[in-house]
């Protein structure tokens, strides 16, 4: 049987008893309760250094250019509008634009355009449930920083559906920056290729798609991202979307070494070699990569943050229904604004 239909059919079977919240499998005690919750000992680092004089002037220069293009006051999206707008927001396109202020004001004024017509914080759940059925991205725990992690899962990819696709990733993006501490305005990316073939990994188009949005529309959300259990044919993908990174975007990224043993490093190095012998320059791919820092979860996130199958304590399994009715308890309907 199809492993998406399979899924698709394990996870419907539980709608109906996953009310206590808690399984029981060969493993132990298995939870279907995300963890949406902060954390009490999380150490946040500072968000930003003090703004020198020339910076708060030019930060100023740019509230009142959106102050003049902002939609008006009876306008049925202004609230959301205002929302978005603030210095907090102004602040990171200027971060992300080096402090360029002609450069920070079209990203901005493009991204507030787009915000009007694709109305990111109003995405219809209904229809972005049938992509996320399956688990493939999802919200579960935070890292040592209190930053929400997103768990990517390309093994789970379902469908070739491009805007409901986008719109997942975009409605992903809302409800993790509603999940962010006040004290932090960045997200950590756990990306499992466990088990993924060639097939389920993104395309070229799908990966600069992103980088695309995240980007302009979201600059500087992007704290850290893990990417763990990557395959050869992976490698080639990261080798032609690096160009499209910024440079920013690209020191972010760690490849973490599955299961937080500390013996993988050796192991790892011995797979590197064996990759290359079985697969020629593809496998040469990884040499490249093997320059990005890798690293071991559990020095980024709490064991009791981490499911079980990235080598932590939570034993989670998804299921949709209740992953869904859980995160928008906790970050609201239709959305929180922040």
């Amino acid at each position: 049987m199809n492993f998406f239909i399979r899924t698709k059919l394990r996870s419907n079977s539980l709608h109906s008893d996953t009310s206590n919240s808690h399984h029981y499998n060969e493993a132990g005690p298995v939870t279907f309760d995300p963890l949406l919750d902060l954390p009490y000992n999380y150490f946040p680092s500072i968000k930003y250094p003090p703004l020198n004089e020339p910076q708060r002037a030019m930060l100023e220069k740019l509230r009142d250019y959106i102050s003049s293009i902002m939609l008006n006051y009876d306008h049925e999206y202004y609230p959301n509008e205002k929302g978005f707008l603030t210095d907090a927001t102004l602040r990171r396109h200027l971060t992300a634009r080096k402090w360029d202020y002609e450069s920070s004001k079209t990203t901005l004024e493009s991204t507030i355009r787009w915000r009007r017509d694709y109305r990111p914080d109003q995405i219809d759940i209904e229809y972005i449930k049938p992509k996320a059925e399956t688990g493939k991205m999802y919200f579960n725990g935070f890292d040592k920083q209190g930053r929400p992690i997103w768990i990517i899962r390309p093994r789970c990819q379902n469908s070739k559906d491009e805007d409901r696709q986008t719109k997942h990733i975009i409605f992903c993006l809302e409800r993790g920056i509603c999940l962010m501490p006040p004290s932090l305005d960045t997200i950590a990316i756990i990306v499992d290729f466990k088990d993924a073939a060639c097939a389920n990994s993104p395309s070229i188009a799908t990966c600069k798609r992103f980088l695309n949005i995240l980007g302009n529309h979201y600059p500087e959300r992007l704290g850290v991202a893990f990417v763990v259990n990557a395959p050869w044919f992976f490698f080639a993908t990261f080798k032609m979307i690096s160009p499209f990174m910024e440079p920013e975007t690209k020191s972010k990224i760690k490849f973490a070494h599955p299961h937080n043993n500390d013996k993988d490093d050796k192991n790892q190095g011995e797979k590197n070699t064996k990759d290359q012998q079985e697969h020629g320059e593809e496998g040469q791919k990884e040499d490249t990569v093997n320059n990005v820092e890798w690293v071991h979860l559990k020095h980024y996130i709490s064991l009791d943050m981490l499911e079980t199958e990235l080598g932590g304590s939570h034993h989670f399994s998804f299921d949709v229904e209740h992953y869904f009715s859980l995160l928008l308890s906790r970050t609201g309907t239709p959305h929180l604004t922040r």
